[in-house]
């Protein structure tokens, strides 16, 4: 099971979709399913209170006598189409959920401003502890981030002498490895490479890694920081 990323917060990757809500048995709850290619420009009075037949992601609004076999076959299930919502959606963890859904399009552009704002999608900056990091790491990171060479890192950093504190400012985040190749043409292990070849040392990558990972863009490591959760002490 993968750990999470503690400097993540909120929803990731929110975005709307616009579903089929269908009931299909009364012991069961209401499912959500995708519309169709062949029925994505359809108005939503040709859909609702349609007979449906649908699988594990897609629905089709049919009448049931012009449900071919392969139709038949490809969509398993059947209920009837009680509305057409645009869904509020999510990844979290890897998993796609649903986190709610409106009547209308505007609704729901206006719900996902809202979580995003709420979620810290707008702040992108962290103080934490510099406890994060061994006290060796820690000594020795003070030195080298005044004269480290940071142009092919994707980062800048910088010293805040009045607190002890040592400043990121990180560059292209997310370091997903599929957003990094389309930026340099290179994975977030080949990255860290290069962090380790001018001279950081493991843990200071892995922390820079896991907040770049989570689009953080500032990250302040300070010795008097609070401690973020899930994020191992030293």
């Amino acid at each position: 099971m993968t750990t999470p990323n503690p400097f993540i917060r909120g929803y990731q990757d929110l975005f709307i979709r616009r579903e089929l809500l269908i009931t299909y048995d009364e012991h069961f709850e209401p499912c959500y399913r995708q519309i169709t290619a062949e029925q994505q420009d359809a108005a939503d009075d040709q859909l609702v209170g349609h007979y449906s037949v649908f699988n594990g992601t897609h629905a089709l609004a049919i009448e049931p006598e012009e449900v071919t076999a392969d139709q038949h076959t490809l969509y398993p299930a059947n209920g009837q189409v009680r509305a057409v919502v645009y869904a509020l959606r999510a990844i979290e963890n890897g998993e796609e959920i649903h986190l709610g859904d409106t009547e209308t399009l505007a609704r729901a552009q206006g719900l996902l401003k809202r979580i995003q704002f709420e979620t810290g999608f707008y702040s992108r900056a962290f103080e934490i502890t510099s406890s994060h990091l061994p006290y060796d790491e820690w000594d020795d990171l003070q030195d080298l981030v005044q004269h480290a060479d940071t142009d092919q890192l994707m980062f800048e950093c910088f010293t805040l002498p009045d607190s002890d504190a040592v400043g990121f400012k990180l560059h292209g985040t997310p370091w997903t490895d599929e957003h990094l190749n389309q930026l340099e043409g290179f994975g977030l292990s080949a990255l860290q490479a290069k962090q380790h070849e001018e001279g950081f040392m493991p843990e200071t990558i892995r922390v820079l890694g896991l907040a770049g990972q989570a689009d953080v863009r500032i990250l302040i490591l300070d010795p008097n920081g609070c401690l973020l959760e899930r994020l191992p002490q030293f």
